[in-house]
């Protein structure tokens, strides 16, 4: 056993889940310092130990011995979450760009102003864009916290709320948190009338140029009007509803803390009615102009390059095959599956179900994390006449679905939240969104090619 080598696979695959020492420990039932010295290489886990850590992880008691897990598709650097069939993604990746761009802005002014008010330097930086249910957005923040409410829950616009980490504001303000740990209304006001105001000037500034002033917040959402809390319990839109969450961080001196910038649902809708956002190909109301709605200050398309050889996909993920025979194809008809929403879905390579395994999105398509090591021979495929319905297909060439293992990843090549494929006799015959009815998966058609 390489004991550099082991520990530094423990360590990789122990951050992967997101894992202390301590509770990597409690789960082998050894103490953190042994786990330490793991993965320091000054030590290897003891027999006994190893079968418990090869199966947490998902892999072979002689990988983990050589400290190399066998080749499969490099997810390394990717963004990986599960998929939620109830909730899928709502927003697509060019949304969440403008407002990573949005978010630039707003570092800039606030480095620029807050270095210039504090008389210190102020570093501020975009950490991320994400969409999230309100319920996940409430519980990933401090419960005492900075937070403003620029009219969220109206129905007919909608608006937007603004977070601060409580260390953050107070260091702002020139108070130690070690002895004002209160948020009082008065610290609320000050911080809104000096610091606030600089991020949702941004704000109203960047949303009128963006929609070429169809879209006016600091008329709709003033500041004045900005509800104040020192918690965010009076965020009261629906649990389950999405949102894209702009997040940034900021370091004053030893002190760090998020500045999370919450749009609604209601809003978004509204900014995308009127221009606001571009998916990059000159989409939008078409009013044009330098800062007109339907721009965007940055362009993307993807180019097809001209020697690339194709590989014809070999991969598919299934929900299942099912008989044809009488079942009706129309839009709007919801064709319920026999599998739970709970199971995991079929790898099919050559017409033999090979593993099975959990939806989730890698980036921005839709992935599969293999969850069943046993090579399924029992199911073979050999009907000529059969419905597929499909949630995507991939290329492997056989070293890579060799080494497909519990716990490693296929990426599709269908966007996360596309319509799923309905296919006769191996035909694309319809389009269908996936939904689930109880606990069963189903699908409601949508459209019928051919």
């Amino acid at each position: 056993m390489n004991a550099e080598k082991t520990g530094i696979l423990i360590y990789d695959l122990r951050t992967r889940k997101g894992l202390t020492q301590k509770e990597l420990a409690e789960k082998c039932n050894v103490s953190d310092k042994a786990v330490s010295k793991w993965e320091r290489g000054e030590g290897c886990p003891d027999v006994t130990v190893l079968p418990k850590l090869a199966e947490f992880f998902g892999i072979e008691v002689d990988s983990l011995m050589k400290g190399e897990i066998p080749f499969s598709q490099d997810v390394s650097g990717k963004t990986i979450k599960d998929y939620d069939f109830r909730q899928p993604d709502r927003y697509p990746k060019y949304m969440l760009r403008e407002l990573w761009m949005l978010g630039e802005d707003i570092c800039q002014v606030l480095n620029r102003e807050c270095t210039s008010i504090l008389n210190e330097r102020c570093e501020f930086w975009r950490e991320s864009v994400d969409q999230l249910t309100n319920r996940e957005f409430l519980a990933s923040i401090p419960q005492k916290c900075f937070f403003y409410d620029f009219d969220y829950t109206n129905v007919q616009t909608g608006g937007f709320t603004v977070e601060v980490d409580p260390q953050l504001a107070k260091t702002l303000m020139k108070q130690d948190t070690a002895t004002h740990d209160q948020i009082t209304d008065f610290d609320l006001t000050v911080f809104r009338d000096y610091f606030l105001r600089l991020i949702v000037e941004v704000i109203y500034k960047n949303v009128e140029q963006q929609t070429g002033g169809a879209v006016s917040l600091d008329k709709q959402c003033p500041l004045e009007r900005a509800r104040l809390a020192a918690t965010a319990n009076n965020s009261r839109q629906e649990e389950n509803r999405m949102l894209l969450l702009l997040t940034l961080k900021g370091k004053l001196g030893k002190a760090e803390g998020y500045i999370n910038i919450q749009f609604s649902d209601v809003l978004l809708e509204n900014l995308l009615m009127k221009g606001y956002f571009s998916d990059g190909a000159g989409s939008g109301n078409g009013t044009g102009g330098e800062n007109g709605a339907g721009t965007s200050r940055i362009k993307f398309q993807n180019l097809s390059n001209i020697k690339k050889r194709e590989e014809p996909d070999n991969v598919f993920i299934e929900f299942g095959r099912f008989r044809p025979e009488n079942v009706s194809l129309e839009p709007g008809t919801i064709l319920i599956l026999d599998k739970k929403e709970t199971e995991g879905l079929n790898v099919v390579f050559e017409n033999r179900v090979i593993h099975t395994g959990k939806t989730v999105a890698i980036d921005e398509n839709f992935g599969i994390e293999i969850a069943e090591t046993t090579q399924l021979g029992e199911i073979v495929y050999d009907e000529t006449d059969y419905l597929s319905v499909q949630l995507g297909s991939s290329y492997l060439n056989k070293q890579e679905i060799a080494a497909l293992h519990q716990g490693s990843y296929i990426i599709l090549k269908q966007r996360a939240g596309e319509m799923t494929q309905i296919l006769r006799a191996g035909k694309l015959v319809a389009l269908g969104e996936i939904c689930i009815a109880d606990d069963t998966f189903a699908i409601r058609v949508v459209e019928v090619k051919g």
